[in-house]
């Protein structure tokens, strides 16, 4: 599958998924020069570079309804992540690590699912406690 990042992603997360994902593709807006593409002309673009999915944290698309409805009518799926609640590395480790959680389970449903699907990618949750046990030794 072709995945598209979109200009308001970071492509710090892109070796991550590259490497994890080899079988799969991970453009960035950068590299296909769309970096400046409006919304609805850039979705129809996208799918004749046969891409299959935009991964973007630009929430407006599913609320503008016509956006929503020129996603449908191209046949992308739209992954989407909200922007970290955090500042400095912890973006990109935040959106690095949902993306790896939730990849596998996208993956998997797009096998089974071919209509244009959103897929609202979760936060991992950051706090120390959650994320690491410190004790003395």
């Amino acid at each position: 599958m072709r995945f598209f990042l979109d200009n308001n992603e970071t492509d710090a997360i892109l070796p991550v998924l590259k490497l994890v994902f080899h079988e799969h593709e991970f453009r960035t807006a950068a590299e296909e020069k769309l970096q400046d593409a409006l919304d609805i002309p850039l979705f129809y673009e996208l799918r004749s570079r046969t891409f299959d999915a935009i991964v973007t944290r630009d929430k407006n698309q599913l609320s503008r309804a016509d956006e929503k409805a020129a996603l449908r009518e191209s046949g992308l799926h739209w992954i989407g992540h909200r922007d970290p609640n955090t500042e400095g590395i912890n973006i990109i480790t935040s959106l690095t690590a949902g993306y790896l959680s939730a990849f596998p389970h996208i993956l998997k449903h797009l096998e089974r699912r071919p209509e244009p699907t959103a897929f609202h990618v979760k936060a991992v949750e950051r706090s120390p406690g959650q994320r690491v046990a410190i004790r003395p030794l």
